[in-house]
């Protein structure tokens, strides 16, 4: 039997700056750039894809935005279940962002394009793995990879 696909609803940079606030953070202008600036991701992206972007401003102005406050600002949003860090096909991080809330990826090996989906076929098998383990599981992730629509070579239609 097949569940549903549930895909997560895109989170804003108000509903995310609400959400640091919510647990103590300031909205610095820094902070704020760093949101704005990941939110342009459709795809993943790592923390240097970020580090290289903020660099230098559209007007040719160099960013004051150091490499460790980037660094550290992804790590509160992912901790904050803000962004998922997702391993790429090549099996390096990256970050994706999405709206809180438990889910799951989809990666196109080929694109990298990542879609979530909320549906978890793994809760079963984490019940079982605790009864037969005794380990106390906090967490787990599955990513799946394969080849998106536009990726996938054409078929021969007769």
């Amino acid at each position: 039997m097949s569940q549903s696909v549930t895909t997560p609803e895109p989170i804003t940079a108000s509903h995310i700056r609400t959400i640091l606030s919510q647990h103590g953070y300031r909205i610095t202008s820094p902070r704020q750039r760093i949101v704005e600036q990941a939110l342009l991701h459709d795809r993943p992206f790592t923390a240097e894809q970020l580090v290289a972007e903020l660099r230098n401003h559209e007007d040719g102005s160099e960013s004051n935005i150091g490499r460790a406050t980037i660094y550290r600002t992804l790590e509160i949003l992912a901790s904050m279940d803000v962004l998922s860090r997702v391993i790429q096909p090549g099996g390096h991080a990256a970050y994706v962002v999405d709206a809180p809330g438990h889910r799951h990826h989809l990666v196109c090996s080929q694109c990298s394009a990542t879609v979530a989906f909320t549906s978890c076929p793994i809760d079963e098998l984490v019940q079982d793995l605790i009864a037969d383990t005794q380990f106390q599981i906090h967490d787990h992730m599955l990513e799946v990879f394969g080849l998106c629509p536009e990726c996938q070579p054409p078929t021969n239609a007769t």
